[in-house]
């Protein structure tokens, strides 16, 4: 316990943020070669090392990033049994325990492969590109992930999570002389309660939401953060696509002797007889409804509607 302590308050205080976890990420790669373990990073930026023969491995996982930003003070304290200290729970705790895994798999080789993975990317915007990247380029017959946090229990499966970045755009202007006009951020609060009411049986959450230049000025730009979990993925997945087979209609009044009885196409509800008083209806468009959840990475674009002006003033008073 000691050594492990000890690696867990070491690795601590070495800044990892996401997307910037290289330095932790060195100190992890220099202890695996102590062990004598071909250890290299790999194209994202996670280490890995493999423990017995090539094939499907199980993959034993601890992530490098934590969620504190590089500038964070960094000091470690020790009350009785305990650690203090930002990251050290999440995840320095959870390196120093994988550290000691290969070190005991080098003294007491696997009877199958064991693939050893410092990840990165794990928190927040870094959307688990590491173990994403590590799970496409490996065979791997299974996975464990190991948590500072979670140290003292087991969790069987996983979360599923989808991110999402909703951006709107408007014309933007000033709050008095140009009132009327639409503001981005009152379309992404619109928005965003338009997302938490469709959210059940998902857990949604807006973590931040942005936008805009001073408060007397209409916001031409606004953004939202999504992030959307359940232990179902149906839950998270947007659904599937429309079926892109052409529809078809059949009159309900035509005589069987018709010949343009149905039709199929873009215009399969009208009727393809010239003089035929049978054809129904056009169809009103569809409310406005909530926007479909997506996986693409590629941000949603949501402009604002323009509004009708007031009509002006008789007297202008000063604008601020």
């Amino acid at each position: 316990m000691a050594r492990i302590s000890d690696a867990a308050e070491a690795l601590c205080l070495i800044p990892a943020p996401t997307f910037a976890e290289r330095l932790r990420g060195e100190e992890v790669l220099a202890r695996l070669h102590a062990l004598r373990l071909d250890a290299a990073f790999d194209d994202v930026g996670n280490v890995v090392a493999r423990i017995g023969d090539d094939g499907p491995a199980l993959a034993v996982c601890a992530h490098l990033d934590t969620v504190f930003p590089a500038d964070t003070p960094l000091t470690v304290r020790r009350e009785g049994g305990r650690l203090i200290g930002p990251g050290i729970g999440d995840n320095a705790l959870g390196i120093a325990v994988l550290l000691h895994v290969a070190r005991e798999l080098v003294l007491a080789p696997p009877s199958s492969p064991v693939l050893i993975a410092f990840t990165v990317g794990e928190e927040g915007l870094g959307d688990l590109r590491g173990v994403s990247a590590l799970l496409d380029r490996e065979p791997v017959r299974g996975l464990i992930a190991i948590e500072g946090h979670g140290i003292d229990s087991l969790a069987v499966g996983g979360i599923a999570s989808v991110r999402h970045r909703v951006t709107v755009t408007g014309p933007g202007g000033h709050s008095w002389t140009d009132r009327g006009r639409p503001s981005a951020v009152h379309q992404a609060i619109a928005i965003g309660e338009r997302i938490l009411a469709c959210a059940p049986p998902a857990a949604i959450n807006i973590g931040t939401i942005s936008g805009g230049t001073a408060i007397n000025a209409i916001a031409d730009h606004a953004e939202l953060l999504v992030d959307i979990r359940h232990a179902d993925q149906r839950s998270v997945m947007p659904p599937p696509p429309a079926s892109s087979a052409p529809s078809r209609w059949t009159c309900p009044r035509a005589s069987p002797s018709c010949s343009s009885r149905s039709a199929t196409g873009p215009a399969a509800r009208t009727c393809r007889a010239s003089r035929c008083s049978n054809s129904p209806a056009p169809r009103a468009a569809p409310s406005a409804s909530a926007p479909p959840r997506s996986t693409s990475p590629r941000p949603t674009r949501t402009p604002a509607t323009p509004a009708a002006s007031p009509a002006s003033a008789s007297a202008s008073p000063a604008v601020i």
